[in-house]
């Protein structure tokens, strides 16, 4: 039987739960981490356009003369300025239009223009430490003033193995009195992803969530199996079934249920069963008498006619009474060889004159009791050389489970009868031939593979013949 973890009640809680937990945590992590870089890149652009506020503040205190130098002198981390006589951007749209109208709110109204894009970079960071230019802690960097673009993000070149990163660049173009324009290229921290902390935080949750749905669901699922388990038990004709009592209290309640259903069942079935005991033996004396007083006539022919349906009742007696204890007898189960049941089992018949041969070449293993295991099988055998004249044996394992199948080549069963050749006292004699019998071996067959957990199956053969499985659970 293969192993399905989530087609139980317990897989699927747990399964529901990982899904559920998962899907949140990825919702939430994303609105977070959404919110986190909006925040980040807000205050981001707020301390630019302070920045870029205050720089052009000084620039218009200072005589236009001394502004190309005064720009020359500015070290502003991130900015690089220079001042121009033609703006370095024409108009503003997106978000560059908002950040404009904020430098130009700033700055009480003065001309501005921005532009807003995305460019992919190389890492500045890389870059350094790969180049050993400005990188604190090396002693081969070179002192004295960084160049005008130090504190730009360098771009890697072509041959360079630099990661690359997505940053924003903002392109402000802010007008000065006397016409001239101060431009301005901004670098802004690009998108980011979430933080390692709350990666790990959603994963930490996850696992506890998950760990808890699996001891809630096994607390209830565990409880559920056993009252499947005693069902079962009970259902193949086994006493004494007795489901424990545990988990919460609607399990509880359902084993406990189960259990007084099960003791009545069984005070009910030993009733029964006593009953048929004492029906038997009262049975079989009157029968033994009539057959006794039946020998002693001196006349041939009618001690034949009184013997003939004498043996007819003892046969049905028998056979019912069989049908009776079939799948509630008191044998325990054993690990046996089907396979070896049914070698033996045809050799008896063939010495007492039935053709029926065995075809199990390998070993079968099950568990069952024996006795009404080999009583099921003689059964099928016996219609198979009653009605066929021959059969075989066959005794192999499927996905299904062990099968004993019996095989002839009769004429078979009418196929409106098929359905009912089982039920008992149903006899399909004119399909077949004028056999002679009681109709209850094959419904016996049926109650022991009831009892078993197993079943029957009764088919026609193509183009002639019967098969009738009997399949056990291995």
């Amino acid at each position: 039987m293969t192993w399905r973890p989530f087609s139980t009640l317990t897989g699927r809680l747990v399964l529901v739960t990982i899904v559920a937990v998962a899907v949140s945590s990825a919702v939430a992590l994303i609105m977070f981490s959404n919110e986190r870089g909006a925040a980040l890149r807000r205050a981001a652009e707020t301390t630019v356009i302070e920045r870029v506020a205050y720089t052009t503040e000084r620039l218009r205190l200072a005589l236009p003369q001394q502004r190309p130098a005064l720009v020359q002198t500015i070290r502003d981390f991130g900015i690089r300025y220079t001042l121009d006589r033609t703006p370095a951007v024409i108009s503003s749209a997106g978000d560059g239009a908002r950040l404009a109208g904020a430098l130009s709110d700033r700055l009480d109204g003065a001309t501005v223009q921005a532009r807003s894009r995305t460019v992919d970079v190389s890492s500045r960071r890389w870059s350094r430490l790969h180049r050993g230019d400005h990188y604190p802690g090396r002693a081969d960097a070179p002192r004295g003033p960084p160049p005008d673009d130090a504190d730009a993000v360098v771009r890697a070149p072509p041959e360079s193995n630099a990661p690359i990163i997505q940053i924003t660049e903002v392109t402000f173009a802010v007008r000065l009195d006397g016409g001239s324009w101060l431009n301005a290229v901004v670098r802004l921290p690009g998108p980011r992803p979430a933080p390692l902390s709350m990666l790990i935080s959603s994963l930490v949750v996850l696992i506890a969530t998950t760990a808890g749905a699996a001891l809630i669901s096994r607390q209830i699922g565990r409880p559920l199996a056993d009252l499947a388990a005693a069902a079962r038990a009970l259902g193949s004709g086994q006493t004494n079934v007795v489901a424990p009592v545990s988990g919460p209290d609607d399990v509880r309640r359902a084993s406990t249920a189960f259990n007084a259903m099960a003791e009545r069942l069984g005070r009910q079935l030993g009733r029964q069963r006593q009953m048929l005991w004492a029906l038997s033996h009262d049975l079989r004396t009157p029968i033994t008498a009539l057959r006794l007083r039946a020998e002693l006539i001196e006349d041939e022919a009618v001690r034949q006619r009184l013997l003939a349906p004498i043996a007819e009742m003892e046969q049905l007696t028998e056979q019912a009474l069989s049908l009776a204890r079939a799948g509630t007898s008191d044998e325990a189960r054993v690990r046996v060889d089907l396979a070896e049941i049914a070698r033996t089992l045809c050799g008896e018949l063939q010495d007492i004159g039935l053709n029926i041969t065995a075809d199990a070449p390998m070993a079968a293993p099950v568990d069952c009791r024996p006795s009404e295991i080999a009583r099921a099988l003689r059964n099928l055998a016996e219609n198979a050389a009653k009605y066929a004249g021959a059969g075989v044996l066959h005794v192999y394992a499927n996905d299904a489970g062990v099968v004993a199948e019996v095989t002839d080549d009769g004429p078979g069963v009418p196929q409106d009868q098929l359905a009912r050749v089982a039920a008992p006292f149903f006899r399909s004699d004119g399909a077949r031939t004028e056999a002679n019998g009681a109709g209850l071996g094959l419904a016996i067959a049926q109650a022991i593979a009831d009892g078993h957990g197993g079943k029957l199956e009764l088919a026609n053969r193509s183009p002639r013949g019967f098969s009738a499985k009997l399949i056990l659970a291995n």
